[in-house]
């Protein structure tokens, strides 16, 4: 077995480092000599768990022609390798008691089984084989590009509100930069690029250093290593991997109206904001999130519990982001009630919270308090913990992050609530896109 380095987090993450938070937490930190990170947490509450392959690639990569390609992508690594036929991982995943799936977001692919302790090294064996191995068939390659374009049409064509968030995102990001695309991208694209391009985005992305396993459950960091090591180990870096970025591109001051055959119509509105990670004061990114949920349950309650001026409301904040990304306002209007109205008072509420902080005070304490519980139930689910591990780790983030979350917004007062209201909620600049019923 060739020698593997094992790191301390530090090496990652020297910005971030709390040592003792990884002891605490049972969290053992390692690389192979490749670059492939190992971020391993034990928890022994069952005899299970839960592996993770992170790709730090996802939407944000993409640009035209080739949008929704890293979705794809994740559609046919489950069409074989030269080891294993197609649909054959899962259907073994499946005969030794486990499951398995996999999701395509803007930042990052991953890839999970969750099984008995006993089947560790199986799991971690058959991700690694796909690794480097994929066939990728035309054949099935045909077939799943239907099955994607069928997926497109439930996801957006077929859902108007989906419709009025890809053009939202549209306008709000330059073509050039990340976030433009939706993940399972345009359906000109879909149609279009072919098995080769696929092939290029499988050689240029599914490398070691492009990579995080994560085990999370009853297991043996040194085994988790050790097996690591043993299947993974011989693969090479990919050298150019290192250079990527795709920053966002905000634009604002835009605007689009859409005409679909809908009962109700529906308005939504986006703000540019940094993202904890993009930040440069970090404090504004969790005061950003708390201003997310204060308006959430504060809008509601007063326009469409009270007032009845809208039948919904939803605020939105990408909070873990890798790039810059947007606050959203959304919400459908009360029949017989304009989007004007319900816009004016959104703003007139804003306007109240920024000249007005102590105003939120019970309303902080409140959400503080339910943040807490909802992040100890949290910790009750191991693919809850190796999600946040893994993406925490792709997007450039420490595992630190995770831990302090909590006591991190447990110090954000109304003031700070207020001052990002004030700075960031600017709607003369904001993007916004109206949804009407056709006919109307």
């Amino acid at each position: 077995m060739k020698n593997f380095i094992l790191l301390v987090f530090a090496v990652f993450f020297s910005a971030f480092v709390n040592a003792s938070v990884l002891e605490k937490h049972n969290i053992t930190q390692a690389s192979l000599s490749n670059g492939l990170k190992i971020i391993i947490k034990i928890d022994k509450r069952a005899p299970v768990f839960i592996s993770q392959l992170w790709y730090q690639v996802g939407a944000s990569d993409e640009s035209r022609p080739n949008t929704g390609i890293s979705h794809m992508l994740e559609h046919m690594m489950f069409k074989g390798t030269k080891r294993y036929k197609a649909g054959e991982f899962s259907k073994i995943i499946a005969r030794n008691g486990g499951n398995d799936n996999a999701f395509t977001s803007q930042d990052y692919t991953a890839y999970y089984q969750k099984m008995h302790q006993s089947k560790l090294a199986l799991a971690i064996k058959m991700e690694a084989d796909r690794m480097r191995h994929l066939q990728l068939p035309n054949d099935e390659f045909k077939t799943e590009r239907q099955v994607v374009i069928e997926e497109r049409r439930l996801r957006i064509e077929d859902k108007p509100n989906a419709k009025v968030y890809e053009q939202l995102k549209l306008i709000s990001f330059d073509k050039n930069g990340a976030y433009h695309a939706p993940v399972i991208g345009f359906q000109a694209d879909l149609e279009a690029y072919k098995l080769q391009d696929l092939r290029a985005w499988y050689e240029q992305y599914y490398a070691p250093n492009n990579a995080t396993l994560v085990v999370v459950g009853d297991v043996d960091a040194d085994k988790v290593i050790a097996l690591a090591q043993q299947y993974f180990g011989d693969y090479k870096r990919n050298p150019n991997i290192h250079n990527m970025d795709h920053s966002s591109i905000a634009q604002t001051g835009n605007t689009r109206v859409l005409k679909l055959k809908v009962k109700l119509p529906f308005y939504a509105v986006s703000f540019s904001v940094p993202s904890l990670k993009t930040a440069k004061n970090k404090p504004q990114a969790y005061a950003l999130d708390m201003l997310t949920l204060i308006l959430d349950n504060g809008l509601s309650k007063t326009l469409v519990r009270e007032q009845q001026i809208a039948s919904s409301i939803s605020v939105g904040y990408q909070f873990y982001d890798k790039y810059n990304t947007l606050f959203t306002l959304s919400f459908i209007p009360a029949k017989g009630v304009s989007n004007a109205t319900v816009l004016s008072a959104i703003k007139d509420k804003i306007a109240q919270l920024i000249k007005n902080p102590s105003s939120i005070k019970e309303e902080l304490a409140r959400t503080k308090t339910q943040l807490e519980a909802e992040f100890v139930f949290q910790q009750d689910h191991i693919s809850t913990q190796a999600y946040y591990l893994g993406m925490l780790s792709t997007i450039g983030l420490s595992v630190e992050t995770l831990f302090t979350y909590v006591d991190k917004m447990h110090t954000v007062s109304a003031e700070e609530v207020a001052q990002v209201a004030k700075q960031y909620l600017n709607f003369v600049n904001a993007n916004s896109v109206t949804l009407i019923p056709q006919g109307n």
